[in-house]
């Protein structure tokens, strides 16, 4: 009788993990790059938020100031300039600002130092760095830090390997670029790789999706494009697979920032108008919400990038004797 019912959960066992083996969520659709705010404020109080993004900043010498020397304040400038390009969205400048073109980013040092001493065989070395910030652009950006960031660093290796440890100079820079990198990192969007879902209703929709699914998101582009473009279209899975298949273009397939941005632009024509024929669809929703915030933050940075560096070659370029 325990042998017979021992058989009998086997069999059920099996039966469930086959019926779990046949049942999986839809994964039609193309990997691409999703942007969203940064909700870490690291202590970062905005009395005037400004625009959406950052595209220059500028921090130098004289924008440091506080418990350092004059060459410690090169070198903590240097080394912000830094954490700025790393980010790939705001570009180190190395004129100041002349009529509030672009942000400052000042520094006031409270404590900068590195110690080191011998503990029995062992080689200790500390470092602390702790320093308000602030973010100012007359009239369109004021943050600064509730409170001081502070950065302490600790390293000890045998007496025997004190070659093995960090110098003091590579100390004061991790700590630095540490606490830059937490002040400015609330203007940096976050990027993650997600899967877009295709929608499968419909013949066009469905042989679209499967393109999009085995990678050719130019040929499933090419066959819903008359049709998404028919203004008389209201068949909302096909408008937004030739969403999809656009901004899989743009992250897998575009070569520059413009080409980017036109099929991103778009994308979010195609799933605007798919949205609204089907409000109550969480997936055409999200996708606006997606796209929205990337032109928004993401490539109108680009743009203002692109402006302010016409303006900067303008102001540089003599323009008479």
């Amino acid at each position: 009788m325990i042998k017979r019912h021992f058989l009998f959960l086997i069999g059920l066992f099996l039966l469930v993990m086959t019926a779990c083996g046949t049942t999986h969520l839809a994964t039609t659709g193309a990997l691409v790059n999703v942007y969203h705010p940064n909700l870490i404020k690291e202590g970062l109080v905005c009395t005037t938020q400004g625009k959406s993004g950052i595209s220059f900043m500028y921090v130098g010498p004289e924008t440091v100031s506080g418990q350092v020397t004059s060459h410690e304040k090169e070198v903590i400038a240097q080394y912000a300039k830094a954490v700025l390009g790393d980010t790939r969205f705001i570009n180190a400048v190395s004129v100041p600002s002349m009529e509030g073109e672009y942000p400052d980013l000042s520094i006031r040092v409270h404590q900068f130092f590195v110690n080191t001493k011998r503990e029995r065989d062992r080689i200790v070395r500390d470092g602390v760095f702790q320093a308000s910030f602030s973010i100012r652009q007359a009239g369109i950006l004021e943050c600064s830090t509730s409170e001081p960031i502070l950065i302490e660093k600790h390293f000890e290796v045998p007496y025997y390997k004190s070659e093995a440890l960090p110098s003091e100079l590579r100390i004061k820079e991790i700590m630095v670029k540490e606490a830059v990198r937490r002040v400015i990192r609330q203007f940096v969007p976050v990027k993650s790789r997600v899967l877009r879902p295709a929608k499968m209703e419909g013949t066009w929709a469905k042989k679209a999706a499967a393109m999009i699914n085995a990678g050719n998101c130019r040929g499933a582009y090419e066959v819903l494009k008359l049709l998404a473009d028919n203004p008389n279209c209201t068949d909302a899975g096909i408008i937004y697979n030739a969403g999809v298949a656009l901004e899989c273009l743009a992250w897998n397939e575009a070569n520059d920032q413009p080409t980017q941005a036109r099929y991103l632009n778009k994308a979010m024509e195609y799933y605007r108008r798919a949205a609204f024929l089907k409000p109550n669809d969480a997936d055409m929703q999200r996708a606006v919400r997606d796209v929205s915030y990337e032109l928004e933050t993401v490539f109108a940075s680009f743009g203002r990038q692109e402006k302010t560096k016409r303006l900067l070659k303008e102001y540089k370029t003599p323009t008479g004797f």
